[in-house]
Order: structure tokens, then sequence, then C-alpha cells
């Protein structure tokens, strides 16, 4: 499988996962409790769609004061995070292969930002959750990186730390590769369907056999 394109989620990937989500989901509960919300927290899912499956039931102005929340825990984390020491040198030979990278993640783009203030330099495309409507993992913030760097799921990989970016890059036909540098082990993410698991990502160029094939296709393994 010749790969052109590599989606890279963040938090977990790139850079370091230091978002509490207990706390973060209590203090969105407890806004919902305090405007009346008296059935069970919702099970299924992650915060964002437990979010979406309490909002029928509360005043239209819910959504956004659970947004708020959240984004404040995201950028309170992102004030003490930063990039794994592997992570701006494998995104500048990326660029130097000449392999399309985007960034996705279901966190807000301001704490991204933060903790990486060059994002949209090395990366073509930048999709933070605001810029989807769906954000993984639905296939569909796949497909829009897919379609803003023209390029096909077979020739793409999808890079991330957690089994629902596992899950994101199958339902969009592409080859997931899972790297254990967040909170979920190598056999985890095996088990979640993950074709390629790594220890992080630093290995990448190696083990999708990237720098070959840029030689390749450029003369460099011909013989002499």
């Amino acid at each position: 499988m010749a790969i052109d394109g590599l989606i890279f989620d963040f938090d977990g990937t790139l850079a370091e996962l230091n978002i509490d989500f207990a706390a973060m989901r209590a203090a969105v509960e407890a806004l919902a409790r305090s405007l009346g919300y008296t059935e069970p927290w919702p099970r299924d899912g992650y915060l964002l769609e437990q979010v979406a499956a309490v909002s029928p039931h509360l005043e239209a102005q819910f959504p956004h004061k659970a947004q708020a929340i959240i984004i404040a825990h995201e950028v309170a984390a992102a004030s003490e995070g930063r990039l794994f020491p592997f992570s701006l040198d494998l995104l500048r030979t990326l660029r130097d292969l000449e392999v399309e990278v985007a960034i996705i993640s279901r966190n807000c783009g301001a704490a991204i930002r933060r903790v990486f203030p060059q994002v949209e330099s090395l990366c073509r495309v930048f999709l933070p959750r605001e810029a989807v409507l769906r954000p993984k993992p639905d296939p569909a913030h796949v497909r829009a990186a897919l379609k803003a760097m023209g390029l096909a799921p077979g020739q793409t990989a999808v890079v991330g730390d957690h089994p629902l970016d596992v899950s994101a890059a199958l339902a969009a036909g592409c080859l997931a590769v899972g790297v254990a540098s967040g909170r979920i082990k190598a056999p985890e993410l095996a088990a979640a369907g993950a074709q390629v698991v790594l220890p992080d990502a630093s290995g990448l160029v190696a083990a999708l056999g990237l720098q070959r094939a840029v030689k390749k296709a450029a003369g460099l393994d011909s013989p002499v």
C-alpha cells in the first residue's frame, strides 16, 4: 500500500495527553443537573456525544454552556501541554518527503494552537472539532481531511492513540495506525483493528516505508 498522505490525531499522538476528562465530564454533568436534568447520565459515547444526548431535555443554551466548559478545560490543560520530542522532526521530515499531512482532533483549535502555535505551517490541513459538523469517531471527520488533501482513502493512513481513531480510519477506508503513546496500550489498539501498531509515531516513516517509496519514485533505488 503506497501511502501519500497521513492524517494525525493530536493529543496522545503528537502531544502529551493531559486533559482530565473525568473532571470535565463532572463539570458538564453538574451544569446539566443545575438546569434540571434528572435522568441517569448517558453511558454511551464520549462527552461530546453525551452532551448531544442530554441537550433535547434542557434549555437551548445548554450545549453552548457545556461547550464553554469543555473549551475551558482543554485550554487550561494545553497551558501545561507540550509536543512529544519527536513531533516537530517527524512533521518536517514528512514535509521534505512531500507526504501530505493533516491533523484532526476532537479538541478545540484554541487549545491545540496553544501547544503547537505553528500547526498550520507544518500540515496542509488542520481540522479541529469546530471545523467539522461530526468529529471522529464519525468517519466524516477523516473524509473531510481526505477531501481537503485531494487524496483517496487507499492512499492515506490515519495515525492515532485511541480506538476511536482506529474506528474512524477503518470506516473511512484508510490504513489504521495505532500508537501506544497515549493511555491505550498496544494490544488494545490491535484488538480495535489497527493494522499497524507502534510504540509512538517516531518510527512512522520507517514502519510505513515512506522514505523508500519516495526514493524509488525519484529513481534513487535504481541500480547504478
